[in-house]
């Protein structure tokens, strides 16, 4: 354990570097680390300085995860307005064109419901295990919330972290996670997770989701918000 207490000092003295986790698994382990925007310097790149970081403090296999936080952007200030000259008079208005038609609905599926709507985004899925502590954080116009679980849960952790800060955004509703499991996948590097969720809405079927991520939780996360994001239009 003191060995990944002093990597972690040693990971969060790198530019950029906003949080640190880890991942025991029975082959490796797995270091997750969170950067800010524009961190990297081309003699100097961050992923490249933490390999060899872990390197020297781990023996066993690892890899190396960088998720990269990207800054909302702002709304721009208002142009500045020019300075006021003497124009000719303009010429006579034409005549007032015919209004136009009402903008048509929005379009709608089969069951009603709208098919453009707010839908909360997945910011970053951090665990210490050190502490059995899993965060999932999420954005919803502006709004960040934080949901907890305890990481040794594995997917249902993540599932579970993601539901409680789906809470957090208000929805009022208490879905029950039923099960995770992790997809084989041979397409690319990524992991797939299926999740099932119960009493989204009573008496109706349960929700399922399925989503890819840079690592299991992280893709667990996603899937949870793929089964409610529909639901999340309505309520929010």
């Amino acid at each position: 354990m003191s060995s990944l207490d002093d990597l972690e000092l040693e990971l969060r003295k790198l530019p950029g570097v906003k949080a640190a986790g880890f991942d025991e698994r029975e082959d490796m382990l797995l270091v997750q680390l969170h950067l800010g925007d524009k961190v990297d310097a081309p003699e100097h790149p961050v992923p490249i300085d933490a390999s060899r970081i872990v390197a020297r403090h781990i023996e066993e296999r690892t890899a190396v995860e960088i998720v990269r936080w990207r800054a909302i952007p702002t709304p721009s200030a208002a142009a500045p307005v020019a300075p006021a000259v003497d124009l000719p008079a303009p010429p006579p208005a034409p005549a007032a064109a015919p209004a136009p038609a009402p903008a048509p609905a929005p379009a709608t599926d089969v069951t009603g419901e709208a098919s453009e709507g707010r839908r909360a985004r997945l910011l970053a899925v951090l665990a210490f295990p050190d502490t059995d502590e899993l965060e999932v954080h999420l954005i919803l116009d502006g709004r960040r919330t934080i949901g907890r679980s305890s990481s040794s849960n594995g997917l249902l952790g993540a599932v579970e972290a993601t539901l409680g800060a789906v809470r957090e955004l208000g929805a009022s509703f208490e879905p029950t996670p039923l099960w995770a499991r992790e997809l084989d996948s041979d397409e690319d590097e990524r992991t797939v997770v299926a999740v099932a969720l119960g009493g989204v809405v009573s008496d109706a079927p349960n929700d399922y989701g399925i989503a890819a991520g840079a690592s299991p939780i992280d893709a667990a996360a996603r899937s949870t918000l793929d089964a409610l994001n529909r639901r999340l239009a309505q309520v929010l």
